[in-house]
């Protein structure tokens, strides 16, 4: 099934008018007793000791205490968040199964040709509970190995077919940011999808691909052998962790603004009492010093917020999807 703008924007609409749907009468009485009232769930989509278990079960400690409730981790990898996702399209919508995810959840209305649930009909945003950049590294290439953008970008246009850029899948944030760069600096880079962030990181270290875009997380531990360089790093200013990497809009090229985030979704059904209580707990949560301190260690940003300003992250994903396919570089089946 070829992916189109109209079926994007179709897709949006069916989003934003599901936030605006009232609960019924059995929820809104629900929603008058005591919230949580129980243990409550945060459904992952990947497995235990990546960067979202830590957050989500950071954040989990921190309301346990708030809470004086069991706030569990259920690690539900498999099927591109597929599985974490329907689970949660599925429990009870009382706000005590949540979900979290990354724009994996944007990009799959559009890959998959089929999903078991509606995904943003049967979804919202709560809150964003961190992003971070993503950045450019570099390996060998060829015989030689660039150490800025400029560099790298003049060694594609004078041995085209050289260069080659890895993955975590197609659609995914880097792929997608992938062939933005290619429209921006009008280079040719060939595209090689992986399983995940670390075949990533072999291939590089081995010599197989030359570029990726990754999170600060996944390349720090590598930066001190030499094998590979961060050249550039994605948002508006230049990210705190790594001072001395320029940003795209800093060396002339326009649109990268967009980053990685991890952000927690619940039943667009869940009643407004404990959706404002999820909210204003999950922000101060996110925001507490305790909390705060762990996400920075990992090179992440904690964000907070409202569900609104979370909702404004995904439509710049939604955008960066619809530019791919009006480009026509990005056709999905």
């Amino acid at each position: 099934m070829k992916a189109s703008t109209a079926l994007i924007s179709r897709r949006r609409a069916v989003q934003l008018a599901a936030a605006t749907l009232l609960p019924s009468r059995a929820l809104t009485a629900m929603a008058q007793t005591d919230f949580p009232s129980r243990a409550v769930r945060i459904v992952v989509p990947f497995p235990a000791g990546g960067n979202s278990d830590v957050i989500a079960r950071t954040i989990a400690q921190r309301l346990t205490q708030a809470w004086n409730q069991p706030v569990v981790v259920d690690n539900k990898p498999g099927a591109d968040t597929v599985i974490a996702t329907s689970d949660v399209a599925r429990a009870a919508p009382d706000g005590h199964t949540i979900l979290m995810n990354i724009s994996l959840i944007v990009q799959n209305t559009v890959t998959k040709e089929k999903l078991p649930f509606d995904t943003f009909r049967e979804l919202r945003p709560l809150i964003a509970a961190t992003e971070t950049p993503m950045y450019f590294v570099a390996g060998q290439a060829g015989s030689e190995r660039p150490t800025s953008l400029d560099e790298f970008l003049k060694i594609g246009k004078a041995r085209p077919g050289l260069l080659t850029f890895g993955s975590f899948g197609m659609g995914s944030t880097g792929h997608l940011l992938l062939l933005a760069l290619q429209r921006a600096a009008t280079v040719d880079i060939t595209h090689v999808p992986f399983k995940g962030n670390s075949d990533v990181i072999i291939q590089l270290l081995n010599g197989q691909i030359t570029s990726s875009f990754l999170p600060y997380s996944a390349i720090a531990p590598h930066l001190a052998g030499g094998k590979i360089r961060i050249l550039a790093a994605t948002g508006e200013t230049r990210p705190t962790i790594a001072p001395g990497v320029p940003t795209f809009e800093e060396l002339g090229i326009k649109g990268f603004t967009a980053s990685q985030w991890n952000g927690f979704f619940v039943s667009t059904r869940t009643p407004k009492t404990a959706m404002d209580r999820l909210t204003r707990d999950f922000d101060t949560a996110i925001k507490s010093a305790e909390v705060s301190t762990r996400l920075n260690a990992l090179g992440l940003t904690p964000v907070g917020g409202t569900p609104e300003q979370f909702q404004k992250m995904i439509d710049r994903d939604f955008e960066l999807i619809r530019t791919a396919i009006k480009s026509g570089q990005y056709k999905p089946e």
